[in-house]
């Protein structure tokens, strides 16, 4: 997966500097300068909810706590929680403010923060047994990104090793008319103008990050993740705390 570093980067290492909590949990009110800012605490705990219904479901999957790769841990939101599961935490993130935050409120031993530049998981072959992941894929540019990143997750988990992946999912309906397909094509391609004109306004600091928002079609898991040696796919809805119900895709490195 060694390429040129995601365009995608610049809004998250921006939010790093800008407001590393409402970045990752973007509430109305809740940015720093908002009507009611977040608060560590407050912020923290949002994370063991959260984490309290993903482990649930993780475990009726079927996951091994030996060891987790946590890709995009922001702030440490859910790596604190994640770190008294999870014998051995391992935390990436592409921006150096988000990291800054976690370590600075996450200390324990087992957990090692890793700064990276999104390009590759900087994790040997076969020696991971799960991989988290969420409010991270829909972010990227493409599903051919996306794609390497599954490829990465396959390479470093161990046989029967699991991963849970959050991103956004849709499905067409049947019969749905090409002309509809060919619109959201359009739409698409005149978004990424819109983010590649903005991200030049963010490098000189005169624009907000912006938060782009890359949706999965369903048939995308199936046709894709078996190539990669990823099988027992599931995808969950789980109802959460912070802003309703989310879609999580599930996969087991394939033991043949």
């Amino acid at each position: 997966m060694r390429r040129r570093e995601p365009e995608s980067n610049i809004e998250w290492k921006r939010w790093g500097k800008k407001d590393p909590l409402w970045g990752v949990a973007a509430w109305a009110g809740k940015e720093k300068d908002g009507t009611n800012p977040w608060t560590d605490e407050a912020f923290y705990q949002l994370g063991q909810l959260d984490w309290q219904d993903y482990q649930e479901r993780w475990c009726k999957y079927g996951v091994d706590n030996q060891s987790c790769l946590e890709i995009g841990c922001g702030a440490g939101r859910l790596t604190m929680h994640l770190a008294k599961f999870f014998e051995r935490t391992y935390a990436i993130d592409v921006s150096e403010g988000m990291l800054a935050y976690a370590r600075q409120h996450i200390t324990k031993p087992s957990v090692l923060f890793q700064l990276v530049d999104g390009t590759s998981l900087p994790i040997a072959t076969n020696s991971i047994t799960a991989v988290f992941s969420t409010y991270v894929f829909q972010h990227f540019d493409s599903l051919a990104y996306a794609t390497e990143y599954f490829r990465e997750i396959s390479r470093i988990l161990t046989i029967d090793g699991s991963m849970m992946i959050h991103l956004p999912i849709f499905h067409w309906p049947p019969k749905t008319p090409i002309i509809s397909r060919a619109l959201l094509g359009f739409k698409r391609d005149v978004e990424d103008i819109k983010a590649r004109i903005r991200r030049w306004f963010i490098i000189q600091e005169l624009s907000r990050p912006i938060m782009r928002n890359l949706v999965y079609p369903v048939n995308y898991f199936y046709n894709t993740l078996p190539e990669l040696d990823l099988i027992n796919i599931e995808i969950n809805v789980i109802a959460v705390a912070d802003n309703g119900a989310h879609a999580f895709v599930f996969a087991r490195k394939n033991n043949v």
